[in-house]
């Protein structure tokens, strides 16, 4: 009688266990890090901005200044997501620059 059909069968399912296991600890932390770095910009951009407290909605200026500054950080967060990926996979970045 053979048994190892059997444990492979069984030492599959439990990889695929630890990989959707390991998937979702992975997607709780990106979800942490990325509510952190919303914080983080929101709170940022709020305290250099905004200046009066007098009216409800935000001023002209306060408000281009909010703009501006989380595209600054939405600009800095896609460019180092990029520059990241290029460092985990050097083949692509070397095929980049053959073009």
């Amino acid at each position: 009688m053979d048994t190892s059909g059997g444990a492979a069968m069984a030492s599959a399912a439990g990889d695929e266990e630890d990989q959707a296991r390991m998937a979702a600890i992975t997607d709780g932390l990106q979800t942490r890090d990325a509510m952190r770095l919303y914080n983080w910009v929101s709170q940022r951009c709020f305290s250099d901005c905004v200046v009066s407290f007098y009216r409800r909605a935000l001023g002209k200026r306060e408000e281009e200044c909010v703009r501006a500054c989380v595209r600054k950080y939405l600009l800095l967060s896609t460019t180092s997501a990029a520059r990241f990926a290029d460092l985990a996979d050097p083949s692509a970045a070397a095929a980049a620059f053959d073009d």
